[in-house]
């Protein structure tokens, strides 16, 4: 198959070397030409730009002009045609300065014969081809994903991709030619030596290593090291790939640390459900001797081992809370009070130069909320304050009444209008920059030292104050310090009387018969204890099975009190094996542990769920409200 001819523009003012040059392109034996003319710089300069031809001759004499400038002109225009330059005379300076300037070629007229004009022809376009394949090459190096570079033996940066620009900030002019490792990497990195060493021994090498940005961010690259050797096999390059794997160690970091979280949550989950079972009959215990003994040093002994069985009742609920999840007791709060506890607490634990203060409206509004939950929340807030001031600093908590109204609202994403009261703790600290402020309630998110946080205290926060039905908002400027804003919706008068009658006092039976479920025997005991002190009739079980028998043997009892975790049968299944017999009488269900387990029980025909531990108030009120239908 015949090739499609040569195009050659000829670019000559005088007609008679025109004709030489066509007459010499004429004998080639390689290729067929087609040639055209130009007599004139103007002219030569308007049809070089069209790029329509495959390699031109340019006269070095074009009247007023001569053939370098047109050269330097049609380059700087773009031109990529190839130009061989044309010369009555040999010149070594013009010689060079056509090359330099980008000629392909530098021929003496008077020393012209066909085949050197043909080979000098061939040779301009192959090499513009080669150029051509090159820089698609190039070009396609610099789409890949990966960051590709070139090194000599000493180090020094020989080829540098987008991707290796985009990936370490710096540009390709920057860093050709010169040593990059103190720029990208710890002298001492006893990867990058390794690397260096195996690579040279044995050829290759793969691996991770950590390299900095030029803004200092620190990233990981998975890397692949290549040596490259000459057409003698005498090394020559190092051939470096990366694969910037920051993000997905940050996420594998996070997957192994919520699986052990998940972990840590299960063992703590049964720990606190075994410490919960305990604290039952002591505080069930101590109510009971407080209404039979009238000697004032043993109530006051009982008061003490209350308020510390109380208090281990509630660690109890807020390690729950946190490992698995358990319903909690949102209430009509006087949200002082535990302002009052945490300013106490970090009063007795934060280290001396940092100031606390607070100021609270005298009018505050009962705000529906948990009171162990509240105090976590502003417990991490404080503590995320102390971390921000290690040298010192002042912490203040205040707390006011606020209307938000629907323009307010929509200033925060979780925003809904209404009454709330509003906590603001604020330090003097380090401030968080602006770039991370919207990631400050991300799970496991954290600005501090790596092993100084798990990044869970603030969306904790988040998540209390959204299953609370309020919200949190952040304002920071970095050097001044940061204030968070708690929204806690106030409680509606029902409420309030709600937990008046929830802590106030107890609720009496009227010979009601109840059947208490459990196989812990000081539950069982002091459960039943505490309710014949009420006026009700107790009937127990051990578990389900011996439930089952008592209930059959008993037609009259009007409500089933059941623990959930029990041996032979539990009660998630005791409760749905008598809702498929059609019983309908109320059941109570009861558990010191979170998680499904509640939802499990309700699901399977549960009036109600009771937390343990418990007191004998919430105990008595939850068993009339159960047997009254509420």
């Amino acid at each position: 198959m015949a090739q499609d001819p040569i195009r050659i523009l000829i670019v000559e003012d005088d007609e008679d070397d025109y004709f030489i040059a066509r007459r010499l392109l004429s004998q080639a034996r390689a290729f067929a030409c087609e040639v055209s003319w130009a007599d004139s710089f103007d002219r030569g300069l308007d049809t070089l730009l069209s790029d329509a031809f495959d390699a031109a001759l340019v006269d070095y004499r074009l009247g007023p002009h001569d053939g370098l400038d047109l050269l330097r002109e049609a380059k700087r225009r773009g031109c990529i045609t190839p130009i061989i330059l044309l010369t009555g005379q040999g010149d070594l300076d013009v010689d060079l300065t056509a090359m330099a300037a980008g000629a392909a070629d530098y021929l003496v007229k008077g020393t012209i014969d066909a085949p050197l004009l043909e080979r000098s022809i061939r040779y301009a376009i192959e090499r513009k081809r080669a150029e051509e394949r090159i820089r698609e090459q190039a070009a396609l190096l610099d789409k890949a994903r990966d960051a590709i570079s070139a090194y000599d033996l000493e180090g020094r940066v020989t080829y540098w991709n987008k991707s290796a620009e985009r990936l370490t900030g710096w540009r390709a002019d920057e860093v050709l030619g010169q040593i990059v490792d103190d720029r990208l990497h710890d002298a001492d990195d006893p990867a990058l030596a390794a690397a260096y060493r195996q690579v040279r021994e044995t050829g290759e090498w793969a691996g991770e290593l950590r390299q900095r940005t030029r803004d200092g961010q620190e990233i990981i690259v998975e890397s692949r090291w290549t040596l490259v050797r000459d057409a003698a096999g005498h090394p020559r390059t190092i051939l470096v790939i990366n694969t910037d794997v920051t993000e997905r160690k940050r996420l594998e970091a996070r997957f192994l640390q919520a699986q052990r979280l998940e972990s840590i949550g299960r063992l703590v989950s049964g720990i606190a459900h075994d410490l919960g079972n305990l604290l039952v009959p002591i505080q069930l215990g101590v109510e009971v001797l407080q209404a039979r003994l009238d000697d004032p040093r043993a109530q006051r002994t009982l008061g003490m081992i209350g308020k510390s069985a109380r208090r281990g009742a509630d660690m109890v609920k807020q390690v729950l809370a946190f490992a698995r999840g358990v319903p909690s007791d949102r209430v009509a709060l006087d949200v002082s009070g535990v302002i009052d506890e945490v300013v106490k607490l970090i009063g007795e634990t934060f280290p001396a130069s940092i100031q606390v203060t607070t100021a609270l409206a005298d009018d505050l509004w009962p705000a529906l909320a948990d009171a162990t939950q509240l105090q976590q929340v502003l417990m991490n807030l404080c503590v995320n304050a102390r971390d921000a001031m290690p040298e010192g600093g002042r912490l203040s908590i205040e707390a006011v009444n606020v209307r938000i109204d629907e323009q307010h609202a929509k200033l925060h994403p979780d925003g809904r209008p209404g009454r709330f009261v509003k906590l603001s703790v604020t330090d003097t600290g380090s401030g968080i920059p602006q770039e991370v402020i919207d990631k400050v309630f991300e799970p496991f998110f954290t600005t501090k030292a790596p092993g100084k946080g798990t990044g869970l205290g603030l969306s904790t926060v988040y998540s209390i104050l959204k299953s609370h039905g309020g919200f949190v908002g952040v304002y920071s400027e970095p050097g001044k310090g940061t204030t968070f804003n708690v929204y806690l919706p106030v409680a509606e008068d029902g409420t309030a009387a709600a937990d008046e009658a929830a802590t106030g006092t107890a609720c009496r039976g009227h010979g009601e018969q109840v059947l208490v479920v459990d196989d812990e025997d000081p539950i069982r005991d002091v459960t039943r204890e505490v309710l014949e002190g009420h006026g009700y009739r107790v009937f127990t079980a051990r578990d389900g099975r011996e439930a089952l028998r008592r209930i059959e043997a008993h037609p009259d009892i009007a409500l089933v009190l059941t623990d959930l975790s029990m041996p032979e049968m539990d009660g998630v299944t005791l409760i749905r094996t008598l809702r498929q017999r059609g019983d309908v009488r109320p059941i109570l269900a009861s558990s010191g542990i979170g998680g499904d387990r509640p939802d499990e029980a309700l699901q399977a025909g549960a009036n109600a769920f009771l937390p343990k531990p418990y007191t004998a108030d919430r105990l008595c009120l939850a068993v009339q409200q159960a047997l009254n239908g509420e």
